[in-house]
């Protein structure tokens, strides 16, 4: 489909659904309010200041006979037309949804249960038509205990490892889901802690230490598209059925002379035990022979300065990242690393957000014949995804943006994508 014949359909498309929902938030790049503020991903946990002056106000009539619970949900409404690329003679147009509720609920001032459950349709190469609603599947992003003090705080459960700031606040349509699908560390079993320094002029840092493992309790099914959980025969990276994986992150914020800057830099070990692929020329599946198995090993250095004054008016959020894979998916010596950069600007109700990424792999060890390892599974080769999205915050809280995105993810093919998308975040507090 040719970029004007694109342009028709989701203008209407955009127009409709507005009309429809309109006057209530949100788009899928961080959109900011008329001071630009900047909210973290959805797939985060919801943070405990979120609910201050309710806690304050139970803890001041001493009612905690029973658990405060607040959190919000949402629903994010997509069009996209991948119109120039591989394949895209057998892509539809796709449109798809994506719903959620988290929170918290509160049994004490520090201790709480926090959850996050998700509902997606169908997206992508797996969408049979233009269906806000088809072969949907809800899954629990996370269901953990935490306890947070003044100067430590504990977590167990099923959740995901604190890594990357790019995959909560990178901008654009399709930022944040190229960092989660890429590197993001989800659908784990986790026991850590972190131990708070407020150093005054030196700025507030938290020093954060994980032992994970994946998860392959029923917490891990995928309602609705799967029948099981993750097992654990399938082996890969962290998937041992032991907390014998280790993440460890420095993240920091409030300096003196940087008043707005932010930083991570985090490392994690993922364990391989064992490791299975599937030849795609023949579609059998096998074992990598332990030659080939290593620990993967990822490393991660990020910075990123909230709402800089451009204007009296207008802000802007900048963000760089690095991330260093080792060993890649437990293969031996199959490397990678990623450079991103992501620019926020805010006017009022408005936000326009620039990323772009670029990353490389490397693999020096193709074995002479693919029977185990596919030698098309791990190739030499470098990637790049940039894009553009312009959004806007409407006075009932609906959230709406357009964007164009251009990708190359297979050798000499670059796939261009403009979409479109509504959201609408509600929260509660009881």
């Amino acid at each position: 489909m040719n970029t004007q014949k694109s342009i028709h359909f989701i203008l209407p498309t955009l127009i409709g659904i507005t009309y429809l929902l309109a006057p209530r938030p949100s788009a899928a790049q961080t959109i900011p309010e008329s001071n630009v503020t900047i909210s973290t991903n959805v797939e985060a946990p919801v943070e405990k200041n979120t609910a201050t002056s309710i806690k304050e106000a139970v803890i001041e009539n001493a009612l905690f006979k029973r658990p405060i619970v607040e959190g919000k949900m949402g629903v994010s409404l997509f069009t996209e037309d991948t119109y120039d690329g591989k394949g895209t003679s057998n892509q539809p147009m796709n449109s798809y949804g994506k719903a959620y509720i988290m929170g918290n609920a509160y049994f004490s001032e520090d201790f709480y249960l926090s959850g996050n459950f998700r509902y997606s349709s169908s997206s992508g190469n797996n969408t049979t038509g233009n269906y806000f609603i088809d072969e949907g599947s809800a899954f629990v992003a996370e269901l953990a205990l935490r306890y947070d003090a003044d100067n430590y705080s504990l977590v167990a459960g099923h959740s995901s490892i604190n890594y990357s700031l790019t995959r909560n606040y990178s901008a654009g349509l399709w930022g944040a889901a190229l960092a989660k699908k890429e590197y993001g560390i989800d659908g784990m079993m986790v026991v850590g802690g972190a131990y708070k320094l407020d150093t005054g002029a030196y700025g507030n840092h938290a020093i954060s230490a994980t032992a994970f493992m994946v998860d392959t309790t029923a917490l891990s099914d995928t309602f609705g598209s799967s029948k099981d959980p993750t097992p654990l025969s399938i082996g890969g990276p962290a998937n041992t059925g032991k907390f014998n994986n280790y993440a460890l992150a420095v993240d920091g914020l409030k300096i003196a002379s940087l008043p707005k800057f932010r930083y991570q830099v985090a490392g994690v070990k993922l364990t391989t035990d064992s490791l299975y692929v599937t030849n795609s020329s023949t579609n059998t599946t096998a074992p990598i022979p332990s030659q080939y198995l290593a620990n993967e090993n990822r490393y991660v250095a990020a910075g990123m300065w909230d709402k800089l004054d451009i204007t009296s008016s207008i802000k802007l959020t900048p963000l760089f990242e690095y991330n260093r894979i080792l060993n890649s998916g437990g293969v031996a010596g199959y490397n990678k690393s990623y450079y991103t950069g992501s620019f926020l600007f805010g006017y009022k109700q408005w936000n326009l957000g620039f990323s772009a990424s670029l990353w490389d792999t490397n693999w020096s060890q193709v074995p002479n014949s693919g029977k185990f390892i596919p030698s098309n599974n791990f190739l030499n080769d470098r990637n790049n995804q940039a894009q553009i999205a312009l959004g806007y915050v409407f006075e009932n809280g609906i959230k709406a943006a357009i964007g164009y995105k251009k990708e190359n993810k297979f050798s000499n093919t670059n796939t261009q994508t403009i979409g479109v998308n509504l959201k609408y975040d509600l929260p509660f507090a009881f």
